[in-house]
């Protein structure tokens, strides 16, 4: 099984990260419409406490290129944006619902948003700017704890200009964030894209019918790294294996367990490395890209396909 890479997930530095731009807004509004909207905020507060964590809060994990923009138009000043394929944010929390606030304008694209692992497609596009705009909303969740994560695409839609997207902050219903890893996987197969595994740094998503649930994750930068946290006595890590591939360090609960060199020829999808033996219990593997390979390999990418979790 060959599969092919396309690198597409260069950043389109534009002019709006040097020259932010200015929002003036004028609104005549009702003084009926504004009653009534005070009367649906008090209703809407007496239901559900809203936490609001700004853009920049600890608890958040982002990977890929981000950038950082300063507007009066933003909450607190600033917000975070991409455009880079790939690249997402990963946010645990607990509560019964979520909301994202963030931008929208000509320049914006399509976003992927998981809770729990279902996902929504989104388009984050508007002839004007909106700032400080809700872009996805899940309420009545299980009052418990969930994660939430964005994906950006690199993708544009009609009309659109760019592929950008906005975080400026999320507003969480009778709770508030988690830090990160603090949801178990579950047992059995876990796919690439299950809210457990929190991601850094930049990873690019690929698809194929050979892998795993069709599709892998895959990152060349060293430092990029992928956590997941279990209950079980046991993991194995997945992965697609090929020409292209390089070495991977592994930790467990912090240690140092393993280096794995993925080279292989001819390609094809098998378990890299494999514990067992653990003591029951919640359990942390890691899996480093260390930027490196060895003297046949034409590349140092590393691939997650899926994971296998014992009890």
């Amino acid at each position: 099984m060959t599969i092919d890479v396309t690198n597409t997930a260069e950043a389109e530095l534009d002019r709006r990260l040097l020259n932010p731009r200015r929002m003036t807004c004028r609104a005549q509004v009702p003084t009926l419409a504004v009653s009534v909207f005070a009367l649906l905020i008090l209703a809407t507060t007496a239901q559900a406490a809203v936490t609001r964590i700004d853009h920049n809060d600890k608890n958040i994990v982002y990977s890929g290129n981000w950038y950082s923009n300063d507007n009066a138009g933003h909450i607190g000043g600033t917000a975070a944006l991409t455009n880079t394929r790939g690249s997402r944010l990963t946010l645990e929390f607990t509560g019964t619902g979520i909301t994202w606030l963030g931008v929208m304008d000509a320049w914006s694209g399509y976003a992927t948003v998981y809770v729990d692992g279902k996902m929504t497609l989104l388009y984050t596009y508007s002839a004007t700017a909106r700032y400080q705009t809700p872009m996805f909303s899940a309420s009545g969740l299980a009052n418990g704890p969930h994660t939430l994560t964005i994906e950006v695409m690199h993708e544009r839609g009609p009309g659109t200009d760019g592929s950008w997207v906005w975080i400026d902050a999320f507003d969480i219903e009778n709770g508030g964030p988690l830090p990160p890893n603090s949801i178990p996987a579950p047992s059995g197969r876990v796919e690439e894209n299950n809210p457990a595994l929190v991601y850094y740094g930049r990873w690019y998503p690929n698809s194929n019918p050979g892998l795993s649930g069709a599709a892998a994750t895959l990152a060349t930068d060293t430092g990029a790294r992928v956590d997941i946290t279990f209950n079980g006595t046991g993991i194995s890590w997945l992965a697609y294996r090929d020409e292209w591939s390089g070495v991977a360090r592994v930790y467990l609960d912090g240690q140092t367990k393993a280096e794995v060199d993925n080279y292989l020829t001819p390609s094809r999808s098998q378990v890299a490395y494999s514990i067992n033996g653990l003591p029951s219990g919640t359990h942390t593997l890691s899996i480093e890209v260390t930027g490196t390979h060895n003297q046949s390999s034409k590349g140092s990418w590393v691939w997650l396909d899926a994971f296998d979790v014992t009890q």
